[in-house]
């Protein structure tokens, strides 16, 4: 079951910026300090080597992703990465810039992209983390048919799901990623204003993780999206699920490249 009509409020165009970047920070750092992606480093990889550029195009990257957490566990990054380009809708310049500074490998976009109108002189295989929920069945297989009618590798990976458990813990999980935050460096006193003294952060966070627990796409409705794309058949679709000792969480995967 989905629920369209719930939105997320890190998504709408009129949250502040200053807002945006403090949730998308705290999402970032949620990933990192779980390491909610390693589970699909053999996913990611195998994709990668199975497309004709070493470019990378991450799109929809909030505060960054996974990525610096990811190439610390990849080996010899750089025989299969030439970049990878992080890129948003709302770039978290300050996050993304930092980020970028840390590898040789990151690069980050300053100009807003948005992923359901991608330029084509963007290349790469093109990578979403944590976001495909955010767009209904007609814009996911949008967002596949332009990788499929431009010949791009794709990969859509999510930590989210639609258990009972993963409802019930959401309070909880909130408080003590706030509580952790507390020591996050630099310090910052807008951080300290808007998620501890005026918990605006924290309640946006929340309320938008059960926003994307609700609409995450399962294993049947990311089959049912694939199935809408035209020519689909020219590419290899695999759909799965990874998990590794590394974190608790489980990622589902959906993965498409060209045939030939």
């Amino acid at each position: 079951m989905r629920w369209p009509r719930l939105i997320e409020i890190e998504d709408q165009p009129w949250l502040p910026a200053f807002l945006r970047d403090q949730v998308t920070d705290s999402l970032q750092f949620l990933i990192v300090d779980m390491n909610a992606y390693s589970p699909i480093i053999p996913e990611l990889m195998w994709l990668i080597q199975q497309s004709a550029s070493k470019t990378v195009l991450d799109l929809c990257s909030g505060g960054s992703g996974p990525w610096l957490d990811l190439l610390a566990l990849i080996k010899n990054p750089e025989d299969s990465i030439e970049k990878i380009v992080l890129t948003d809708l709302f770039p978290n310049h300050t996050s993304l810039e930092t980020i970028a500074d840390q590898h040789p490998l990151l690069r980050y976009s300053s100009i807003p992209v948005n992923v359901l109108d991608i330029d084509p002189t963007l290349d790469g295989v093109r990578i979403l983390f944590s976001s495909f929920h955010h767009f209904s069945k007609g814009q996911a297989a949008a967002i596949l048919q332009d990788a499929v009618d431009k010949k791009k590798a794709i990969g859509i990976f999510e930590f989210s799901e639609r258990r009972l458990s993963q409802f019930l813990l959401l309070p909880g999980l909130t408080f003590i990623l706030f509580a952790k935050q507390l020591r996050k460096r630099p310090f910052r006193w807008g951080r300290l204003l808007w998620s501890y003294l005026i918990p605006v952060v924290p309640l946006i966070f929340m309320w938008d993780s059960f926003v994307s627990m609700l609409r995450t796409y399962s294993h049947a409705e990311l089959q049912t999206i694939v199935d809408m794309v035209d020519n689909k058949d020219d590419y290899r679709w695999e759909i799965g699920e990874s998990a590794s000792p590394l974190t608790p969480l489980k990622n589902t995967y959906l993965i498409g490249y060209p045939k030939s």
